[in-house]
């Protein structure tokens, strides 16, 4: 199975098959009238930016960890495009999408006369306090995304490699102004287990340890990496509740392992706060892309089409040698997972 996941072949032959078999949705069923009155926000960088690449370069630490300066933090396959696309099929309550950069230019003029909402980008100086930045921590920029200007109470929180792959409404993400919260049942890594200078679940153990100390029955369970409803209110109330926390995170340029995830963090304030809603026909396929083994799920999600709420093309961190897959190969998987998922909406070949 690995050895024709590194080729290519396997998965190419399976997604021929699938969209040669596929059943297109109706335009009727596609296009149910909504009010728009959600927003999205996107994080989004371009990583073959020179002036980008010279910034990073000048502010980079010593003691930067391999998950933290991993490729895969900052590189992009176009899923951006792809997944606005999505938006645009599958979520017709989408009032405007931000997106959120550095100074720099998302790639969606191709794209920007067919969609049904407003582009709007926002450079990290237009809503970050000039202290924290320059910043590459995602978790910065987190934790000041409800200052974004004019952005509506209730957004979607999405990075570029999640997808709304089938039509949804806004009941599926917000109950009023509940969120419905999505977890999978994969715990955190035990803490003991992790090194010291680990930066991705020490900040949930973290975050979770803030949680327990207001008394909110939260779990251990990793959230879906998926799109994530909030609501500015939640996030301002955090800024209330745990100021040097955040702080801290966001005087980080880089991921650190003293950092909370705001997002997270958000989650767990509303399940402490009556503000949490029982998700419903919640489904979801998280992919593995740069990994051999992501062979299995993309197989999944090729015979699958439109089965899945939420689906999420990972660029992982770190991938063991016997594991990985060629960035060729990756770059080849993204093209054609990202064609068959426009390919599953109407209208499209």
């Amino acid at each position: 199975m690995r050895l024709a996941a590194k080729f290519s072949l396997l998965e190419a032959a399976i997604f021929a098959f699938a969209r040669a078999i596929a059943k297109k949705p109706s335009e009727k069923a596609a296009s149910i009238a909504q009010p728009r009155e959600i927003d999205a926000v996107y994080l989004w960088v371009d990583d073959q930016d020179a002036s980008w690449q010279e910034k990073r370069s000048k502010f980079r630490p010593d003691g930067e960890t391999a998950v933290s300066s991993a490729k895969s933090r900052f590189r992009q396959f176009e899923e951006l495009i792809c997944s606005i696309q999505l938006l645009a099929a599958n979520a017709p309550f989408i009032k405007r999408v931000f997106i959120v950069v550095d100074e720099q230019t998302p790639p969606l003029e191709q794209i920007k006369r067919e969609l049904p909402f407003d582009v709007i980008v926002v450079n990290h100086a237009d809503f970050i306090p000039a202290k924290f930045l320059p910043t590459f921590n995602s978790r910065a920029i987190t934790a000041h995304v409800h200052k974004i200007p004019d952005l509506g109470e209730r957004f979607l929180f999405c990075n570029d490699d999640v997808f709304i792959a089938r039509p949804s409404s806004i009941d599926d993400w917000f109950e009023g102004q509940k969120l419905r919260l999505r977890f999978t049942q994969t715990s955190f890594p035990a803490i003991e287990t992790l090194e010291t200078n680990e930066v991705l679940y020490r900040a949930r153990w973290k975050t979770k340890s803030l949680a327990d100390g207001q008394g909110w029955t939260v779990s251990d369970k990793m959230p879906q990496h998926a799109a994530i409803p909030l609501t500015k209110s939640i996030m301002s109330e955090l800024w209330k509740l745990f100021p040097s926390d955040l702080d801290q995170t966001s005087a980080a340029r880089f991921r650190s392992n003293q950092a909370v995830l705001p997002e997270l963090l958000a989650l767990y304030y509303a399940i402490g706060n009556n503000l949490a809603a029982v998700p419903e026909n919640a489904t979801y396929k998280y992919v593995p892309m740069n990994e051999a083994s992501g062979i299995a799920p993309l197989i999944d999600l090729a015979l699958k089409p439109r089965q899945f709420l939420s689906i999420c093309l990972n660029d992982v961190s770190v991938v063991g040698s016997a594991n990985a897959i060629s960035e060729g190969a990756l770059r080849a998987r993204y093209r054609r997972t990202l064609d068959y998922l426009l390919s599953t909406v109407s209208g499209r070949e």
